[in-house]
């Protein structure tokens, strides 16, 4: 039994010295980045558009939103916030070791990377054989959606 467990089974309420305070302050400030960064990315794309036409900026804003969202995986897994995680509250993060943190935040990080890569691919292979704009949307929608429902079955502590 490690020094983390033994902690929690005197007193769940204490967190351990090494565990942050319960804080969502940096996943607020992720969000306010996306707002922040979401028209500075247009402003940039935005001469291209004339260039590219509309369907290669609608692929370019979904993998930005892809790239955007595998970064808040690796802010909860530099930081071990794994509460900010839908199903996981920060009593159970507090009771997992580091180890069992990281591994399921590193679950969840290699998750979306490789729906990130999937949906790139995909993305490239649609713009050159001229696919439907719907389709690639609802593509993307049905990636995203699968790679989330796939991380349910993660278990933070084993």
């Amino acid at each position: 039994m490690n020094k983390q467990t033994r902690h929690m089974e005197q007193d769940p309420e204490k967190k351990p010295a090494d565990y942050p305070v319960k804080s969502y302050k940096l996943l607020v400030l992720w969000l306010l980045g996306m707002f922040a960064f979401a028209p500075l990315f247009s402003i940039f794309l935005g001469p291209l558009e004339t260039l590219l036409g509309e369907r290669a900026m609608t692929l370019l804003w979904l993998n930005f939103f892809n790239l955007y969202l595998v970064s808040l995986f690796v802010m909860i897994t530099k930081t071990q916030r794994v509460y900010y995680i839908n199903y996981v509250t920060y009593k159970e993060a507090v009771a997992a070791t580091e180890e069992e943190r990281l591994r399921f935040a590193k679950k969840h990080l290699w998750m979306f990377i490789r729906a990130a890569g999937i949906f790139a691919l995909y993305a490239g292979v649609s713009l050159l054989m001229n696919g439907r704009l719907m389709l690639d949307i609802a593509v993307y929608t049905i990636i995203i959606i699968v790679a989330a429902v796939r991380t349910i079955g993660f278990k933070l502590q084993q």
